[in-house]
């Protein structure tokens, strides 16, 4: 078991939504002087939103984060990140918990990107609801099926679109919990060493989000994370593969977590941007949606879809 830190209670109050400005400022220079504090910091965030998945969240603070900007961040563990982090920690900034007060990119302005994935779920026979071990070209994931246009909402583009069925997977030891449905696309980087080699490789990831009406009483919201893995960090199973992502990851980002809308004639985009560490092999996509308040739905989700998903990569000056 962790054994609680001196900053604890920071933490608490930076994730729980509660610390002030000055407090969020004191947490940065913490993390910017003290690597141990930092390591402190990513495990207690990532903790905070694993157990924030198999609970509701307060509808306050759905609204709150709806209006949160994306944001871009590398949490590894120092095991992995001390070589990269001073290459890519250019500042810090407020957003989500486990994005909080993170180490984010400077971007400057981007080459001509290229695409290493474009999906609009033209292919129903894909393989969904599967936990199983990643494989590059496919998804996995929650369970999820690929439909055509229903409960009044329209493919944003070509003919099908991904729904969102369920917080759990086929197979799961104990199905039924949780109130965040995912999906995880693994890209293979290692034809691409040779743009990624010198540290100018940026990743940008964007998919569009909508959903069925649903009551008042109900509120969802979504959000996009990249992790650049080497070879040997691929998860090889199941379990908890969002927290060993996290932990295993050369570098990650998530975007703001934006509320969806009741409107189904409207699709909302999504961006995140990751700039590659120089010896990331592979590239996990991850879309997740979920339920910001209790409702009598539990883990199932009755309308929710995601379409339209594009990951490009481009290349920008080294930062300073």
């Amino acid at each position: 078991m962790n054994q609680p830190t001196d900053h604890d209670e920071l933490f608490a109050r930076v994730c729980d939504g509660r610390a002030s400005a000055d407090e969020i400022a004191t947490l940065n220079r913490l993390l910017h002087g003290s690597p141990a504090t930092l390591d402190a910091w990513l495990r207690y965030s990532s903790l905070h939103e694993e157990l924030a998945a198999g609970s509701a969240f307060a509808s306050t603070r759905a609204e709150s984060e709806s209006r949160l900007p994306p944001v871009q961040f590398t949490p590894p563990p120092p095991r992995r990140w001390s070589t990269w982090l001073p290459q890519a920690a250019a500042g810090l900034v407020a957003g989500l918990c486990a994005a909080s007060v993170v180490w984010a990119y400077v971007l400057p302005s981007a080459s001509r990107p290229h695409s290493l994935l474009e999906e609009s779920f033209e292919q129903p026979e894909t393989p969904l609801a599967v936990r199983s071990a990643l494989e590059a070209g496919t998804w996995r994931g929650d369970a999820a099926e690929i439909v055509g246009a229903e409960q009044g909402v329209r493919p944003e583009l070509g003919r099908h679109m991904l729904r969102f069925l369920r917080a759990d997977f086929d197979g799961k030891p104990k199905p039924g919990g949780g109130h965040i449905a995912t999906a995880f696309r693994l890209i293979d980087l290692r034809p691409l060493r040779g743009e990624i080699a010198d540290g100018t490789a940026v990743v940008e990831a964007t998919a569009a989000f909508n959903a069925a009406e649903f009551p008042e009483s109900e509120s969802y919201g979504f959000a996009i994370s990249l992790f650049a893995l080497d070879a040997d960090s691929v998860p090889e199973h199941a379990g908890r593969l969002g927290s060993t992502l996290t932990n295993e990851a050369l570098a990650m980002s998530r975007s703001g977590r934006t509320q969806l809308d009741r409107d189904p004639a409207t699709w909302q985009r999504v961006t995140s941007e990751l700039r590659l560490p120089p010896n990331a092999e592979f590239l996990v996509v991850r879309l997740h949606i979920n339920q910001l308040t209790g409702s009598a739905t539990g883990n199932i989700f009755t309308g929710s879809y995601v379409d339209d998903v594009h990951v490009t990569l481009s290349h920008r000056p080294p930062l300073p």
